[in-house]
Parts: structure tokens; C-alpha cells; sequence
């Protein structure tokens, strides 16, 4: 019986150690995807209010604090500065981003435009699966707001907006509702703990609610506009009084 080929010429290759080609692909990975890391866990911060608008980022101080080489942490500032999250000021230095108030009612009003586009479009596409999410959300929102819980109404707000965003099926709605609200996010949440707003936005949200769930795609863009624009006046209060 005559052996294979295969099995009577000897490989002229060398081997190669195992884990050695494995080790190099995960430092190389681990490198490359430093300033993402860096760049999340920063904007974390700014979205949690760590990190107040305003403040200055020194980059030797974050590559002290994170343990790193300046290069990914400037390559991480210039990720957030691209997502209008700090600003980059020439001789001077980088800080969290800031609005003035023409640009915070610029950016409401964007915001309000979009989520009411969603609000429409939510109307007319969402299943009865997630009309029931919406209501039991709204539900849990306005609990949050009686019991004058601010924090647990921001987590339930969230979530309730979530919903309607994904209720539109529309993904570029989606990421551009995101942006904006990444850039109002310390400021929406010292909005929420103003005397009154809570009870306010739970009275919008309902606004909202019905109009969705009647299928009433116009009604549910305006009540949402309102509910967004309704916040603006609150909003540029807050930028005056802290100048």
C-alpha cells in the first residue's frame, strides 16, 4: 500500500510558537484602541456632570490620572472636540464644552425638531408591543415625578424618550437626537431638579403619549415640540445666571 504524499514529505516550514502571533494582534489592539477608551470614559464623565462645562482638560493631568502617554490622550480630546463635547481653544488650553445662550436655544430648537420628526414617525410605526413599553414607561416616569425624585425621573426620562427614538425606525433621526442631547445632558439634568419641572414634564409626557397611541402622527410632533421647547426658557435662565 503506497503512502500519501502528504504524509511522507516533510514540511519545510518552521513552526511558529504558539500565542506569540495572537499576543502581537491584542497589544496592537489594545493600542490602537486606547483614546476610544479614554474618549468614552471622558465623555461619561462630562454626560454625568464629573466634569462641568467649562472645565479645563490638561492633558498632562488626564495621562497622569489615566496612566498613559500625552499622544492618545490628545487623540482623545480630538474625538470629543469632533462630537461638540469640549472645545479647543488656540493658546489657551481645552475645556468642557459650554453653550452660550443663543447656542443653547439653537440647540433645543434642533433637538425639538427632531424628537418631534421621531415623535411623528413613532406614531405612525410603532406595534402594539411597544405602545404598552410606552405607556409602562410613562407610567414609571410619572411615578418618579410624584415622589419628587429627580434622579429616578432622569433614568425613567431617558428611557422614555429611548423608546419613542426607536419607535421611528428612523436610525439618522436616531444618531442625530443623540448628539444634541450628549451636548445638553449636565445642563437637562440641573433643568429637572427646577421647582416644578418634574410635574411639568410628566404633564408633557402625557401630551405625547396620547397622541402617539391614537396614531396622530401631527399631534405627537407638536406635543413633543412643545414638550423640548417648553424647556428652553429654563434652559437660558440657567446660562445667565451662570455667566
Amino acid at each position: 500500500m503506497r503512502a500519501s504524499a502528504s504524509a511522507s514529505v516533510p514540511s519545510s516550514r518552521k513552526p511558529v510558537p504558539k500565542g506569540r502571533g495572537a499576543r502581537r494582534a491584542a497589544d496592537s489592539a489594545g493600542a490602537v484602541n486606547i483614546p476610544e477608551r479614554l474618549r468614552a470614559r471622558l465623555e461619561s464623565e462630562i454626560e454625568s456632570g464629573r466634569l462641568a462645562p467649562g472645565s479645563a482638560l490638561d492633558e498632562i493631568d488626564l495621562a497622569q490620572r489615566f496612566e498613559v502617554s500625552r499622544t492618545p490622550v490628545r487623540e482623545a480630546l480630538l474625538m470629543l472636540a469632533a462630537q461638540k463635547l469640549v472645545s479647543i481653544v488656540p493658546r489657551s488650553g481645552v475645556y468642557v464644552y459650554r453653550p452660550s445662550a443663543p447656542e443653547l436655544v439653537a440647540l433645543l430648537e434642533c433637538l425639538g425638531e427632531f424628537e418631534g420628526v421621531a415623535a411623528r414617525l413613532a406614531a405612525l410605526r410603532m406595534g402594539e408591543p411597544e405602545r404598552r413599553a410606552l405607556q409602562a414607561a410613562h407610567k414609571k416616569a410619572a411615578a418618579r415625578a410624584s415622589a419628587g425624585d429627580v434622579p429616578g425621573y432622569e433614568t425613567a426620562n431617558l428611557a422614555f424618550h429611548a423608546l419613542i427614538v426607536e419607535g421611528s425606525a428612523n436610525p439618522l433621526v436616531a444618531e442625530q437626537i443623540r448628539g444634541v442631547r450628549r451636548r445638553l445632558s449636565t445642563f437637562r439634568r440641573r433643568v429637572l431638579g427646577a421647582p416644578g419641572r418634574l410635574a411639568r414634564s410628566r404633564k408633557e409626557h402625557e401630551r405625547v403619549v396620547e397622541a402617539i397611541l391614537a396614531g396622530d402622527g401631527e399631534a405627537a410632533a407638536n406635543a413633543m415640540r412643545e414638550h423640548i421647547l417648553g424647556k428652553g426658557q429654563a434652559y437660558a435662565d440657567l446660562i445667565l445666571a451662570n455667566p
